[in-house]
Order: C-alpha cells, then sequence, then structure tokens
C-alpha cells in the first residue's frame, strides 16, 4: 500500500448536462474521490483524488480490503473526458471544451479549476512580514489592510479575486485564506505549489460509496482529501487553534466562516466583516498596503541601481587597494635592491678600493699622476709662451693635467690618512 498520497483537484466542465456522469464513472471505477456541485452548475464538478509520487491515482482494489495504485492522472482524465466533456488538473487537460448551445448567451466563461466565483471580501492569515505582504497587495492589484497578528499579519481584501487563483510568492507561504462572495464562502491553505480549498454549501459527494469500499476509503479520504486533513494544516499554521472547533466549523454549512474565526483565535470582527455587516474594522496596528504601482516600480528600480552603483564602487576601491598595494610592493623590492646593491658597493670599497689605495701602489699612482699632469700643462702653455695664443686642443690638456694633478693630491691623502692619525 501506497503511503505518500497527495491530494489533486480538477474541473469537468461539459455544456451537455453530462457532468454528473463523473460521480458515475469514478464509482465503478472504486477511484477514491470527493465529487463537489454546485446546485445552480450542474455543468461543473470538481473532482478531488489522490495521487502517489509516480501521479497514480489512488483506488480500492476489487476485493475491497485495501488501497492501491490505480491509473495515472492523465488516464483517468482521458478517461472521464470521453465520458463527460473536457477535464482539467492543473497541467493535465484532457477533453475539448464544448460550444455553448444557449443562442441568448454571447458569452461562454471558462470556469477556473480554483474557483467558480468572485469572492466580495477575503480574510488572509500568514507569518509573511510587512514588506514581504506589498507582494499580496501587488498579486490581488489593490490596496490591501495589514494588521499585527500573533506571529504573523492578518491582511483584509476587499472586492478581489478568488485567492487560491492568486500567484503567491514562497516568502507569503503557507497562508491561510477566508473568502466569502455573494455564493460558496471558502477556505483554503495555500502551500507548496497547490491550494488546499474547502468550499461550503457546495453538494458533497464522498466516491466509492458503497459500504464496503468507503470503510477502506474512510481514513485518505479525511486525512488527504477532506477536512482532517485541511484541519491538519490550519492547526500547523496557527497552533493555538481548538482543532476540534475548526473541524467542526469547516464541516458546518453556511455559518462556517464565522465559525473558523472564531476557532482560530482571529478577531471576532472579522466574521462580520467576510458577512458583509460590518465595514473594514479598525484594527489594533492596522495600515494600508498599496500595489507596487508605476512609483513604487520606478523606486524599486532607483533602490536597485543604487544598490548597483555601490557594489561598482564598492569592486573599483577594491582594486583600487590591490592595484595600490602591488605598486607599494614593487617600490619596496626596488628599494630593497638598491639598498642591496648599496650595501655591496660598500663592502667593495672597503675590501677592494680603499686597501689598495691605501697600499704602496697608490703613492706610486699619485706620483705618475703629478708627474703627467705636469707634462701636460707644460705642453698646454706652450702656445702662451710662444705668443701665439692658446688653441683648443691645448685647453684640453690643461684640463686634462689639472685632473691629474687634483686625483695625485687625493691620492696622496688616502695614502697619509691612516698613518698621520696613528702618528697622533
Amino acid at each position: 500500500m501506497t503511503s505518500a498520497w497527495q491530494r489533486r483537484s480538477g474541473l469537468v466542465t461539459s455544456t451537455a448536462g453530462r457532468a454528473d456522469r463523473a460521480r458515475g464513472f469514478l464509482e465503478g471505477a472504486l477511484v477514491i474521490a470527493i465529487v463537489e456541485t454546485e446546485p445552480d452548475n450542474p455543468d461543473a464538478v470538481v473532482v478531488t483524488v489522490a495521487t502517489d509520487a509516480e501521479d497514480r491515482v489512488a483506488v480500492v482494489d476489487e476485493d475491497r480490503t485495501a488501497v492501491t495504485a490505480g491509473p495515472t492522472l492523465t488516464e483517468l482524465a482521458e478517461a472521464l473526458a470521453a465520458t463527460c466533456g473536457q477535464v482539467v488538473f492543473d497541467d493535465v487537460v484532457a477533453g475539448e471544451d464544448e460550444e455553448s448551445d444557449d443562442p441568448s448567451d454571447p458569452f461562454d466563461p471558462e470556469i477556473d479549476v480554483v474557483s467558480a466565483y468572485v469572492p466580495d471580501r477575503s480574510v488572509v492569515y500568514c507569518r509573511a512580514t510587512v514588506d514581504e505582504l506589498g507582494a499580496l497587495a501587488s498579486a490581488v492589484d489593490m490596496p490591501v489592510l495589514v494588521a499585527p497578528h500573533g506571529e504573523g499579519h492578518v491582511v483584509l481584501v476587499s472586492d478581489g479575486p478568488a485567492l487560491s487563483a492568486v500567484d503567491w510568492s514562497e516568502t507569503l507561504k503557507p497562508a491561510l485564506v477566508v473568502e466569502q462572495g455573494a455564493a460558496y464562502p471558502a477556505a483554503a491553505i495555500i502551500a507548496g505549489d497547490s491550494a488546499y480549498v474547502h468550499t461550503w454549501d457546495l453538494d458533497i459527494a464522498v466516491v466509492p460509496s458503497e459500504a464496503t469500499a468507503a470503510a477502506v476509503a474512510k481514513d485518505l479520504v479525511d486525512s488527504t482529501l477532506g477536512v482532517g486533513g485541511l484541519t491538519a494544516k490550519i492547526v500547523a499554521l496557527l497552533p493555538e487553534a481548538d482543532a476540534t472547533a475548526v473541524r467542526a466549523a469547516l464541516e458546518t454549512g453556511s455559518s462556517g466562516p464565522a465559525d473558523l474565526i472564531a476557532a482560530i483565535g482571529l478577531p471576532q470582527v472579522l466574521a462580520g466583516y467576510l458577512s458583509h455587516g460590518a465595514d473594514t474594522p479598525d484594527l489594533p496596528g492596522a495600515k494600508i498596503l498599496q500595489p507596487n504601482g508605476l512609483g513604487q516600480a520606478f523606486a524599486r528600480a532607483v533602490t536597485d541601481a543604487q544598490a548597483q552603483m555601490t557594489e561598482s564602487v564598492r569592486e573599483h576601491t577594491e582594486q583600487m587597494r590591490e592595484r595600490a598595494e602591488h605598486v607599494r610592493e614593487r617600490a619596496e623590492a626596488a628599494r630593497v635592491r638598491a639598498e642591496s646593491a648599496f650595501d655591496a658597493a660598500e663592502t667593495f670599497t672597503e675590501e677592494v678600493v680603499v686597501p689598495i689605495r691605501q697600499s704602496w701602489w697608490t703613492p706610486a699612482v699619485a706620483a705618475l699622476e703629478a708627474t703627467a699632469g705636469a707634462l701636460l700643462l707644460r705642453r698646454a702653455g706652450k702656445g702662451a709662451r710662444l705668443g701665439t695664443g692658446t688653441t683648443a686642443g691645448e685647453r684640453v690638456l690643461a684640463v686634462g693635467g689639472i685632473l691629474l694633478l687634483v686625483d695625485a693630491v687625493v691620492n696622496t691623502a688616502i695614502f697619509l690618512a691612516p698613518r698621520l692619525k696613528r702618528d697622533l
């Protein structure tokens, strides 16, 4: 027996009065299902079944002893469509929508799988923050009233769409929705990819209805398809709720929404609001949330642009910091290399050049430089002595002679300095 059953709801429609055949078909196939019909709309039937991980539908076996996996949901939809009309289970669609035979009705409205009416007023409870609830105001495209309650918020929606058909963001789930319009009030838990919807005042039949088969299917019907499963989900969202009172409210008639409001501990004034007996109530801490229109979209775009600019500036600053660090490291490396070269030159001078220049080689070089310098100066002064003037070559020789004499003096000083220091 498969235990991981999940709830799946679909809509069977026909304009030829054949939608009511769905119950008989499911009964004969021993499919475990809840069949809901509107007294004023015999051409539409809501069918709720259970499927396993392989999308096979739960059925009672032929021996009426256990629940087992039967045909796939697609196979069931195709068989129902062949008998009744068009069948839609989320993305599983079988059959074709028939055209209306009523020439007086120029419109043939399509009935939504999750709602066949438009509610006038809705009460929502979820644990989302006020900022996150802005997504709900945008989804219904109208202002909503938000008030804190327990660990979350209560949201009041007036003249809105059926909230089980709204595109809910993940930040809002799970959420409890209680709706009441001109007909058929409903409650739903929005969670995951589906809505667990219970509608009051519809004609509800459970199949199979044959006593033995019904006894086998009873627990699965209650815990997965019916009010037992919805009660558990409501209490999980609102732990302070009275589970017995919640179940009783779901099983009652038209007073169900008011009874449910009381059972889950919401302000009782909301019951009057839902039943049109009161205007929008004054709740403590309440505020109005507007849908995200052009102004909000522009503000959001500006905020996003500012965030992107801030991120770009941060990245540019980080790049500049890394570049400056790289330059600093290169400068440090150059300084280290320069210091190393200076230390090497100083060591070479102290260990090689100075000892050589302080040896007897230095005075010998000084004597040679003095002799050569004197000769160059004598040669450079020849023109002056003859009265013919000094040529460019002679001036060069004079400069060279002077440099040689200066270096001879320096070498002599280097040689004599340490010796004079020792004598002193």
